[in-house]
């Protein structure tokens, strides 16, 4: 199987963060939304976030979901709760964090240590 139809697997409770990139691609989203706020419509906004999506090979969409993990430590099922007010569903959101990982503004979070069951103690 090739490297680019392989899906990333990841388990329902697996949390991610922004990457440094991430990061880096969450602060250019925030100027340019703050500068598409002085503009005179949804046009204008719908213009800034192509470009935006463009210069960093991101889909117009991605802004909002990198703003999701920009909290760090969030699962697919915590952000997809968070855009329900947004008519985005799992699947997008699911969609969206395979692509965000595969040009890396996402990281998976390294899972806690599993944890130690008390020892056993016979009376």
């Amino acid at each position: 199987m090739s490297d680019e139809t392989e899906k990333v697997r990841y388990g329902r409770a697996q949390k991610f963060r922004l990457s440094p990139k991430g990061t880096e691609a969450v602060a250019a989203y925030s100027v340019m939304i703050e500068a598409a706020k002085s503009g005179t419509g949804r046009a204008q906004f719908d213009a800034a976030r192509a470009t935006w999506g463009a210069s960093l090979g991101l889909a117009a969409e991605d802004g909002l979901y990198l703003v999701e993990f920009e909290a760090g430590g969030r699962t697919v099922s915590e952000a997809t709760q968070s855009l329900e007010g947004c008519d985005i569903s799992a699947k997008s959101v699911k969609e969206a964090v395979d692509r965000l990982l595969k040009c890396g503004m996402l990281e998976p979070l390294p899972a806690p240590p599993p944890r130690v069951a008390p020892p056993r103690r016979y009376w």
